[in-house]
């Protein structure tokens, strides 16, 4: 009996020894990210300081955030430098560095006043020399800085006072402070330096006045970054703190004040697909990828994805100047014959979202008109039958009133691009069942735009990368037709108008009523139909926790409330 006791008396001990390190396991849909997951919630007390997160890059060219041109160095770099602004997730400025600003009233003059008492990681003064010096470096065109074009409309900068900067810009422009993301460089650390040469001792040892500060780099194996915890938002300086709870536990507990992850070890990597299998084997903690490489994980339940809309935007361009598209209706009608949740579904695997105009939905342009993206069969037929067509229930198909010739489409695209392959079959087929006749021409895509300029095409499948501007000048100004950019060649004088009365105000109610005008016109000439932009995302280790929310522009957002409990 004695021995049975023991041995039972040993099995419960197990018992609790295993509940007590148990994980609490649930299987659930993550229905922001359409992303199955079986998630293992590890018990932890929240955030807690320590740990090192694994990032990654491919082979560095500079450490200077405005003279590298490689991507992964640019996302890395933003947790050491910041600059006045950054875009949130509406695509609005929203201040960094910066404290606020004052635009004159002919709107020549933007002066930025910074936050106070900010300091660079070597206890150096932040200063408005300092961002003299970095947009003056930016406009230095032999500095060849991907930045360049943020500055285009700048004529001058100069320190101004209680701490500020005077932009003075060649033409009034709505959108200056968009443009103003990029990081500010120390002016006193390139001191008698040629800042061009990209491989200079300072361009290889950056400082900053972010959450994290430079320790080394092997340009073998990786480069190290620690904790800066005289970091300006951790010591009571940011006016923008998520919460009252935050404000009040960064009085009262700096021990779990933000960053909070001791160390960051970004490596280097021939190419991404290196670094992908590195993922695999957990030896990086978090990746970036597109919507071709994060499929593949789609359904894992070792670890975090997390989704967003990226730049590239799908979309058809129609010839507006012959055949069956030079009428409107005819436009309209097809697009409200295209089911875009179903052609997203059965083309893009479901990892695409929606969309009418080549803006981001999440953008806060997007969001000022209620988009329909449900098709309508009826007001297509009814369309159709006002430009002078009727169906034809012998043929299935709709044919001209007048020569009974039925409504065929030429429908063109890029015979190396898979996606776009896959997406036009779709859009064939659910035409063809409505009694649109499509057919699908796949060519080189240097025959694609030689046939658009030639004009000897219905339908085009085609894309859009999207810039950080809300501009839409690319699409709908007739400037823009011998660009290339304005693909269907669309001109419309009240939108030319519209278009350029967006850059130029700066009373963001009006701005918002020339934007609605704007959507309403070009949705009724229909110069395009809009499919939908791709996801992106970025793949995590499940060791990771905090405020995990990647976006378009800040692929590493809030880094600094990442922790590993």
């Amino acid at each position: 009996m004695k021995k049975q006791a023991k041995i039972i008396t040993f099995l419960v001990l197990i018992s609790i020894l295993l509940s007590a390190c148990s994980l609490n396991k649930k299987v659930e849909i993550d229905n922001d990210n359409d992303v199955y997951e079986d998630k293992y919630e590890v018990i932890d007390k929240g955030p807690v300081k320590g740990g090192t997160v694994k990032l990654f890059t491919t082979p560095i060219d500079t450490l200077n955030p405005i003279l590298t041109n490689n991507m992964y160095v640019q996302d890395f770099l933003g947790l050491i430098f910041e600059g006045l602004y950054k875009l949130d997730h509406t695509g609005q400025p929203v201040p960094v560095l910066a404290k606020s600003s004052l635009l004159s009233a002919d709107g020549l003059t933007l002066t930025v006043f910074l936050k106070d008492n900010i300091k660079w990681h070597d206890k150096m003064s932040f200063k408005p020399e300092d961002v003299v010096f970095t947009i003056n470096t930016i406009m230095d065109a032999k500095n060849n800085s991907i930045y360049l074009k943020n500055v285009k409309n700048i004529a001058s900068v100069d320190v101004g006072n209680s701490n500020s900067v005077i932009i003075k810009l060649k033409h009034p422009y709505s959108f200056i402070k968009n443009e103003l993301v990029f990081p500010i460089i120390p002016a006193h650390h390139f001191l008698n330096e040629k800042i061009s040469d990209k491989n200079s001792e300072k361009n290889l040892l950056p400082i900053g006045t972010g959450p994290y500060s430079f320790i080394s780099y092997d340009p073998k194996t990786s480069i190290k970054l620690r904790q800066n915890e005289q970091w300006w938002y951790s010591t009571g300086l940011n006016d923008n703190v998520d919460t009252t709870a935050e404000k009040v536990n960064a009085k009262e507990n700096y021990s779990v004040l933000p960053p909070y992850i001791s160390k960051v070890e970004i490596k280097i990597f021939k190419n991404s697909s290196t670094a992908f299998n590195s993922f695999q084997t957990r030896d990086i903690d978090a990746i970036p990828a597109s919507y071709s490489e994060y499929r593949k994980y789609i359904g894992r339940t070792d670890i975090v994805l997390k989704r967003f809309v990226g730049r590239n935007y799908e979309f058809l361009s129609l010839n507006l100047h012959k055949g069956p598209f030079a009428d409107k209706r005819v436009r309209n009608a097809i697009n409200l014959m295209i089911n875009k949740k179903q052609l997203i579904d059965s083309s893009a695997m479901g990892i695409a979202v929606a969309a009418e105009i080549p803006v981001m939905p999440s953008s806060w342009v997007y969001q000022l008109v209620d988009f329909e993206h449900d098709n309508d069969i009826e007001k297509a037929t009814d369309l159709l039958e006002q430009s002078g067509y009727v169906f034809n229930s012998e043929i299935n198909k709709y044919v001209k009133k007048t020569t009974k010739q039925p409504l065929s489409i030429k429908l063109i695209v890029n015979d190396d691009n898979n996606l776009r392959n896959t997406v036009a079959k779709e859009i064939a087929s659910q035409l063809n069942k409505n009694g649109i006749s499509v057919e699908v021409s796949k060519i080189p895509w240097e025959s694609v735009q030689k046939t658009i300029k030639t004009g000897n095409y219905d339908m085009a499948l085609m894309g859009y990368r999207i810039s950080s501007i809300p501009d839409l000048s690319f699409a709908y100004s007739t400037d823009e037709i011998n660009s290339g950019l304005n693909v269907a060649g669309y001109s419309n004088p009240n939108v030319d108008n519209i278009l350029k009365s967006i850059l130029i105000d700066n009373n963001i109610e009006s701005q918002k009523a020339s934007y609605i005008n704007l959507i309403n016109v070009i949705s009724e000439d229909r110069p395009y139909i809009g499919l939908f932009f791709l996801n992106e995302s970025v793949m995590y280790n499940k060791s990771v926790r905090g405020a995990i929310n990647p976006y378009v522009w800040d692929k590493y957002n809030n880094i600094s409330k990442w922790y590993k409990p």
